[in-house]
């Protein structure tokens, strides 16, 4: 008996015609080609809101250190001296105690003396300047070592006597200031000591206003009651626009 083909009869194996295998695979490609425009869609809107939590979470994080630190300016033992150094549109440079290290001393110190003993052992690095004040005044003098005991060896001598309980600590140079060393991406810059690393990156505008009391500008430190920041970041937003988010506040400086 001849094959089922050969009489004609269709074969239930018979495979699919070239039409029928090119309509499938363009109809593939068309459902891979949505779900890949959708994939690509949902992905660079995350990437926006990524970008758009991280501009602002570096945003709130620099300005609450920068506020912290403006607050401390002139503080403790520092009361007295010049709050700011620097009162500029894109500056700011002022003295503080930025990690609060400080003590009192536990035996009386002399003039001639190249060493204070205090109270509290940690935080007091070689090179650090520190403030020691008495009855008769202050005294700033430099570590001339690290101390983990809390006896402080000094660069030079002190010129006075300092009684039991004199309050003494360091003393940190501080300095807020707009770089523009990269043209595309200027830097809000944080400086500790001639130590500077960046805090907010991507800055269109940075200013500092200082105002009085009843909020017109001050000329002079000591009359300082309030700083206006106005900061401006942008970032890329991966479609040719970028993300901007702008931050103004008042600053009140505790020393004033």
């Amino acid at each position: 008996m001849k094959p089922a083909s050969d009489r004609g009869i269709a074969s239930d194996h018979a495979g699919f015609s070239l039409a029928e295998t090119m309509i499938a695979a363009t109809l593939g490609a068309l459902v891979l080609g949505g779900a890949l425009d959708m994939f690509v869609s949902h992905h660079q809107h995350y990437r926006g809101q990524q970008t758009k939590a991280e501009i602002q979470q570096e945003l709130r994080g620099g300005v609450h250190v920068l506020a912290r630190e403006l607050r401390l300016a002139g503080a403790g033992a520092l009361v007295g001296r010049p709050t700011m150094t620097v009162m500029a549109g894109e500056e700011v440079a002022f003295d503080a105690n930025v990690n609060d290290v400080r003590g009192v001393l536990v035996t009386a110190a002399v003039a001639g003396q190249d060493w204070v003993q205090v109270g509290s052992r940690s935080g007091w690095t070689k090179c650090k300047r520190i403030v020691v004040c008495g009855l008769a005044g202050c005294e700033e003098h430099v570590l001339a070592r690290d101390s983990s005991t809390g006896k402080l060896t000094l660069s030079d001598q002190l010129t006075r006597d300092f009684p039991l309980g004199s309050p003494v600590e360091i003393v940190n140079r501080v300095r807020y200031y707009l770089s523009r060393r990269d043209p595309g991406n200027a830097k809000l810059m944080r400086e500790v000591d001639a130590g500077a690393n960046p805090l907010v990156e991507y800055v269109d505008r940075f200013s500092f206003s200082y105002l009085t009391a009843d909020g017109h500008p001050a000329g002079r430190a000591d009359e300082i009651k309030l700083i206006r920041l106005h900061l401006e970041t942008s970032r890329p937003d991966g479609h040719g626009g970028r993300i901007r988010r702008t931050h103004m506040q008042e600053l009140g400086v505790r020393a004033l």
